[in-house]
């Protein structure tokens, strides 16, 4: 008797059961598998999602103007006998400060520009969203040493103030802020239908200051008010190595004439471009 039950607990099906813990089998009959035409996988409908966001991040930051020396520019000494500081210079530097500051929300109505401001002259490709573009631009180079390499018929994102659409052209004064890597799927040919990652120069569109006598005027009674301003400039000296000369002199033994070696560091101009911050003071 107890054999006959004992081969019929072996002749039960042993069914697998998936745990938290892992896989067990059991000796309780598996249900009944379901007919292959019970639930049919509907057509043309598949499970891969496709990802049409468009994503921004930076990629390179902008190389902010750094000035090789600085010097003051006192008003009180404006046009005296003998004094670097006449209304040319004035003007001149007030041209420089105007075109590396932009009116936004701060209390003086405008700060110092974070990168290079330079006009950019751009026809759109695409729209990003958040009035973000991708466009084919150009510009020409900006900051000291042309720190802001020009760009011909370049691919560029722009922030721009007012919407646009795909086609539209226009020149914008634009705020270079560095390079951002764009991940999206470009909308026009050649590279429709694509996802893919672009690296671009990135400006953002900005008002700068009034350049007018005006303009000039507030700018004056700020300083005479106490306000800290200063601009950033390219000058030229005479190359400090040579002395202006464009070469250096070398003495040759047994002759009274010396040897003249090129000057590398003017390339033998005799001159030399440095960054100079001009701060203005009552």
């Amino acid at each position: 008797m107890k054999l006959r039950l004992l081969l019929s607990l072996l002749a039960l099906p042993l069914v697998a059961q998936t745990t938290p813990f892992g896989t067990k089998v059991s000796a309780e009959p598996a249900p009944a598998a379901a007919p292959a035409t019970a639930a049919p996988a509907a057509a043309g409908i598949s499970d891969e999602f496709v990802d049409d966001s468009v994503q921004i991040s930076p990629f390179r930051p902008s190389s902010l103007p750094e000035a090789k020396t600085t010097r003051t520019f006192q008003l009180s000494k404006l046009n005296r006998l003998g004094s670097a500081e006449t209304t040319k210079e004035l003007q001149r530097l007030y041209s420089a400060f105007a075109s590396q500051s932009i009116v936004d929300g701060s209390p003086a109505g405008s700060s110092k520009a974070l990168g290079y401001v330079t006009p950019v002259t751009y026809s759109v490709l695409q729209d990003l969203g958040d009035n973000r573009y991708l466009a084919k631009a150009a510009w020409p180079a900006a900051g000291p040493n042309e720190a802001l390499a020009a760009g011909v018929d370049t691919m560029a994102l722009l922030l721009l103030e007012k919407p646009a659409k795909a086609g539209d052209t226009g020149t914008i004064k634009g705020m270079h802020v560095g390079a951002v890597a764009i991940l999206f799927t470009p909308d026009f040919a050649p590279l429709k239908g694509r996802r893919l990652t672009l690296r671009r120069e990135a400006f953002v569109e900005c008002v700068t200051l009034e350049e007018s006598p005006a303009g000039l005027q507030r700018f004056v009674e700020a300083i005479t008010a106490g306000a800290e301003l200063s601009a950033t400039t390219n000058e030229t000296i005479p190359c400090k190595k040579c002395g202006g000369l464009g070469f250096t002199r070398e003495a040759q033994k047994g002759q009274l004439v010396d040897k003249r070696i090129p000057c590398a560091d003017c390339a033998s101009t005799g001159k030399q471009i440095i960054s100079v911050e001009t701060k203005f003071v009552p």
